[in-house]
């Protein structure tokens, strides 16, 4: 996917507070450390665009990407919070940070598609991740899953990862499930296709 320009339009704590623009977006949800942030990068072949760390927590705002496609559709990526543990006060993690996805993903923002990471190596979906895809579903948002750090499993065990995820997320075929790593670029056509697809839908 050819990338003209990417700029980080909007960077806010503060819920309800979005870019004055409406463009198709794609939305990151996961769990703290799941790989967001690598992810990004790697899609949009950036080292540094989207801060990442070691330390779980690291994104504690909303960040809205603006991508200019060229002679495609333009569109903002959102990096929203981890969700679970992270090294700050227990009343910001599940107040404040709560308060910015919900808000954003009960608003009226042209959201296309959400992207659920899941840590590939957990071998299935933590009690967060089911609280969030159960959300997911009920508000029937289009959204896919993205199984993360695939390169840290061998081959074997990457297939048998993927058959517990997909048991264990009862997954259809509206509810795509893929592979990822931002270290070997596994997966990253795949779901560039699908978010095209996702755009292009909306046109």
């Amino acid at each position: 996917m050819k990338i003209h320009n990417i700029e980080r339009t909007l960077r806010t704590r503060n819920a309800g507070h979005y870019p004055d623009e409406y463009l198709p977006e794609i939305a990151f949800i996961g769990r703290s450390n799941v790989g967001k942030s690598s992810l990004i990068n790697s899609l949009l072949s950036r080292k540094k665009l989207a801060a990442t760390s070691r330390t779980p927590g690291k994104t504690r705002a909303i960040d809205w990407f603006r991508i200019d496609r060229g002679g495609r559709a333009n569109c903002f990526f959102v990096d929203l919070p981890g969700y679970g543990f992270a090294k700050v006060p227990k009343k910001v993690r599940e107040e404040a940070w709560a308060r910015l996805i919900d808000t954003y993903l009960e608003s009226d923002r042209p959201l296309v598609l959400a992207l659920q990471l899941l840590d590939m190596r957990r071998l299935g979906p933590t009690k967060l991740d089911e609280q969030m895809i159960t959300w997911l579903r009920e508000t029937r948002l289009p959204h896919a899953f993205i199984l993360t750090k695939a390169d840290k499993l061998k081959r074997s065990n990457k297939l048998g990862a993927m058959k517990k995820f997909e048991v264990s997320l009862k997954r259809v075929d509206d509810h795509p499930l893929i592979s990822y790593s931002a270290v070997t670029g596994e997966g990253k056509n795949e779901l560039w296709s699908l978010i095209n697809q996702s755009i292009a839908q909306t046109q």
